[in-house]
C-alpha cells in the first residue's frame, strides 16, 4: 500500500514538473508584435514580423497563413535598447491562386506587470488579398518607428507611420488584442491618419509596471486597414517615465512635397533630453518602390534620386541611439507627377532640398508636442 501510494506521488510530481516546464519557457516575456504581408506577381508570399519580448527571454515568431506553415528566410535581433529585446523575422510561402490569406501566430504569455493587461495568451493577425496577377503590398508599416516613451504630465504625440502600397485608402481602429482590458488611459488613435495622442492630464496618472518589468506599464493595440480589404494588427506597450529620468532620444520627422525626378535631400536632427551623445543608423524607406537612397550617418544626411519612381507616399527612417535608448526618425515624402506645359514637355527636375529648417516644399510635422500642464 505505501508503495503504492509513493509511486502515486512520484507520477503526479512528474506530470507536475512535465507541465511546468513549457509553462517556464513561455511565461511573461511577449511585449508585442505586427506581421506585414506582402505578395509578388508570381504570388511569394512575404511576411515580415517585427515582435518585443523581456530582454532574457526571446522568442521566435512562427507564422502561419491559412493555416499552413511558412518558411523562415531571415531572423535578427536587437538588443540595443535598454528596455526590451526586437526580433525581425521573414518567412515566404509560394500561393498558388488568387485569394484571401489570413496570416496568424500566437502563444503565451505577456510580460507580467501591464498596468491594463493581463499576463495571458495572445494572437497576431493580419490578411492580404491577391488577384493571382499582380504584386500587393497593401500596408507598409515598420513597428519600430513608434516611440514608447511616454512622459508624465506631458502631452504624447506619434503616428503609426504606414503608408499604403498599392494606392489605397488607410484607415485605423483601436481594437483590444487579447489579454488588454482597454486601452491606455486617454489614448487615441485618429482613424484616417493614424496619429497616436495621449494628454498630458492623462499621462500624469500612469504608474509604473506593477512587477517591475521596465518599459512595461501599459499596453496599446489596433489593426490598420487597406481599402483593399488586407489589414495589419499591431500590438505593443508605452513606457511611463518623470522628466528626472534618464530618457530616449528624440527624432525630428518631416514631411516633405517632390516632383518624380527630383533628389530629395534632408538633414535629420534630434535632441536628448539628457545631452547623452547620440549615434546614428539607417533604417530603410518605405514606399511604392524602395530605390536605393544614401544615408551618411555622420551627418545624418539623407539623399534619394527620385527619377523613375512611382507617384505615391514614401517613408524614409532612420535610427537613433544615446547608448541605451533609441528612437526611429520619418521623413514622409509625397511624391507627384509633374505636369508639362500646354504644348511643351517636363520642365528639368529639380532639388527638394531640406538643411536644418530651410525648406522647399515642406511640411513641418514634429510628433513629439511637450506641452505642459
Amino acid at each position: 500500500m505505501n508503495t503504492r501510494r509513493s509511486r502515486f506521488t512520484w507520477a503526479v510530481a512528474l506530470v507536475g514538473l512535465c507541465l511546468a516546464v513549457p509553462l517556464a519557457a513561455e511565461a511573461s516575456h511577449f511585449r508585442g508584435a505586427a506581421m506585414v504581408p506582402s505578395i509578388d506577381s508570381s504570388g511569394l508570399l512575404t511576411v515580415t514580423t517585427t515582435s518585443f519580448w523581456r530582454k532574457d527571454a526571446v522568442s521566435n515568431a512562427s507564422p502561419r497563413v491559412n493555416g499552413s506553415s511558412m518558411t523562415q528566410i531571415s531572423n535578427t535581433v536587437d538588443q540595443s535598447d535598454a528596455r526590451f529585446a526586437k526580433r525581425v523575422q521573414v518567412h515566404t510561402r509560394q500561393l498558388t491562386a488568387a485569394g484571401t490569406y489570413n496570416i496568424s501566430w500566437g502563444s503565451c504569455c505577456r510580460v507580467h506587470g501591464i498596468r491594463n493587461a493581463f499576463a495571458s495568451s495572445w494572437t497576431m493577425n493580419s490578411r492580404i488579398i491577391w488577384d493571382g496577377t499582380n504584386a500587393n503590398s497593401p500596408i507598409l508599416f515598420n513597428f519600430s518607428a513608434i516611440q514608447p516613451e511616454v512622459v508624465r504630465g506631458v502631452n504624447y504625440a506619434g503616428n503609426l507611420g504606414a503608408v499604403s502600397g498599392n494606392g489605397g485608402t488607410l484607415t485605423y481602429d483601436q481594437a483590444l488584442n487579447n489579454g488588454i482590458v482597454s486601452q491606455p488611459p486617454g489614448f487615441t488613435i485618429d482613424p484616417n491618419t493614424g496619429a497616436l495622442f495621449i494628454p498630458g492630464s492623462s499621462t500624469s496618472g500612469y504608474l509604473d509596471n506593477s512587477a517591475g518589468q521596465p518599459g512595461a506599464d501599459y499596453a496599446f493595440s489596433g489593426n490598420i486597414h487597406n481599402s483593399d480589404g488586407s489589414f495589419v494588427e499591431f500590438d505593443w506597450l508605452f513606457d511611463a517615465v518623470n522628466t528626472a529620468s534618464n530618457r530616449a532620444p528624440i527624432v525630428n520627422d518631416f514631411t516633405i512635397n517632390a516632383l518624380v525626378g527630383d533628389t530629395v535631400t534632408h538633414t535629420f536632427t534630434a535632441t536628448d533630453p539628457n545631452n547623452d551623445p547620440l549615434t546614428w543608423s539607417f533604417v530603410g524607406l518605405l514606399g511604392p518602390n524602395n530605390l536605393a537612397p544614401t544615408f551618411d550617418p555622420s551627418t545624418q544626411l539623407f539623399s534619394w534620386d527620385t527619377t523613375g519612381s512611382p507617384v505615391g507616399q514614401y517613408v524614409a527612417q532612420v535610427q537613433v541611439s544615446d547608448g541605451q535608448l533609441t528612437d526611429i526618425g520619418l521623413l514622409t515624402i509625397n511624391l507627384s507627377q509633374a505636369a508639362p506645359p500646354p504644348g511643351g514637355s517636363l520642365p528639368i527636375p529639380g532639388t527638394a532640398l531640406l538643411i536644418g529648417t530651410g525648406v522647399v516644399g515642406l511640411v513641418a510635422a514634429s510628433r513629439f508636442q511637450r506641452k505642459r500642464h
